[in-house]
């Protein structure tokens, strides 16, 4: 896996241009999703779920109208290196999830060339790469687990290859997003998960040790309405594990 710097990730996009519009009304609530079919990174990237049909526009379509996502904290466990690889497992137990983002500008026309990142926590509600005290194993400096950037082509779409993330006391059950272009930026937020799903999901494996989360997204401070914010993964069994899309919309 090559580590690369935020300044190579972001000349490796800079010259790539918005095409085509998206489907759904202007107007409206903003409805989410995830899939990638970028290519950027190593070529020995995991196929994200074998035999699984690539992801498109019209897996997004579907789901509803466009909208800006909000801006919520990066929270303080990200890195300033970017980790250009699909699948962002490294072998990390848990119930398999594949993410599907596609970035959209203001118009609902898809966004190529952003780079959009993501980190999040284990089963054991730890993050790689920081003392982070949540509750879970806590490896630290030197580990990347759970940790991946993809450029988004033509259509807009990326997809990662990763595990339902574990919770840790005080958050509802979240992924953190951010989206880069040329020298900016452009988006900083949080995309959650489904209450009723994840109980489900959190009663077996590896999760059932932890049990459910303590904290709701009405009693997280930062998760706001996931419904009405546009935040909320649209959720689907794929195989023996998850696929969770989101339209991202930056200005």
């Amino acid at each position: 896996m090559k580590v690369w710097s935020r300044r190579e990730v972001l000349a490796a996009g800079a010259a790539a241009a918005v095409v085509a519009a998206c489907g759904g009304d202007d107007g409206g609530a903003a409805d989410a999703t995830v899939a990638s079919t970028s290519t950027t990174g190593p070529a020995t990237d995991a196929t994200v779920v074998a035999g699984a049909a690539t992801l498109t526009a019209a897996d997004f379509d579907g789901l509803g109208t466009c909208a800006l996502s909000p801006e919520q904290t990066a929270g303080p466990f990200p890195l300033d290196e970017q980790f250009v690889r699909r699948d962002i497992t490294e072998g990390h137990p848990g119930h398999p999830l594949r993410l599907g983002l596609r970035v959209v500008d203001a118009a609902c026309a898809p966004v190529a060339g952003a780079a959009v990142e993501v980190w999040h926590a284990d089963v054991t509600g730890d993050y790689s790469a920081f003392t982070d005290n949540g509750g879970g194993k806590d490896e630290a400096e030197g580990t990347t687990f759970l940790r991946g950037t993809q450029t988004t082509g033509d259509d807009g779409i990326v997809e990662f290859a990763t595990i339902y993330p574990g919770w840790y006391p005080g958050r509802a059950v979240h992924i953190h997003v951010r989206v880069h272009r040329e020298a900016a930026v452009v988006l900083t937020s949080q995309v959650y998960f489904d209450e009723a799903y994840t109980e489900d999901v959190f009663a077996t494996g590896d999760y059932a040790e932890f049990g459910p989360p303590d904290t709701s997204w009405a009693a997280d401070g930062i998760a706001g309405d996931p419904l009405a914010d546009g935040t909320a993964l649209y959720l689907s069994a794929e195989g023996e594990g998850t696929r969770g899309l989101l339209n991202l919309g930056i200005s």
